[in-house]
């Protein structure tokens, strides 16, 4: 039982700033879960795209590949750290992806939500 953290100090996850007893602190719970579209792939070999699969996968450890599907972090933050992690959001949102060439339209703003991506048009 020497493996509990102890809970009688809370610090900021960001800054290493103590947040004591009756402070004002900020609980940040994210999680980062793969997804795909709805297209199927092209079934005429299957046996090619499970070799496929399983090449992608051999030589991973379980940890890795179970971080490639699905993540959660969870912080504790000052105000003044709060405000910067927002900034960082914020400055994501707006300009977009830069490592990605993939990435999607920049999302609209609208009050009250950080993130809504316009509809596909089908149309296309």
């Amino acid at each position: 039982m020497n493996d509990i953290p102890n809970i009688g100090k809370r610090i900021c996850d960001s800054c290493g700033k103590e947040l004591p007893d009756g402070e004002l602190f900020y609980h940040c719970r994210t999680e980062l879960v793969a997804a795909k579209d709805a297209t199927i792939p092209d079934l005429k070999h299957p046996d090619r795209l499970i070799a496929q699969a399983l090449s992608e996968i051999a030589g991973k450890e379980e940890s890795e590949l179970l971080d490639d599907i699905y993540q959660e972090l969870i912080l504790q933050l000052c105000p003044d750290c709060r405000m910067e992690f927002l900034k960082l959001i914020h400055a994501l949102l707006n300009k977009g992806c830069k490592n990605c060439p993939n990435c999607g339209p920049t999302p609209i703003k609208k009050k009250g939500k950080l993130l809504q991506f316009p509809p596909k048009d089908d149309n296309k």
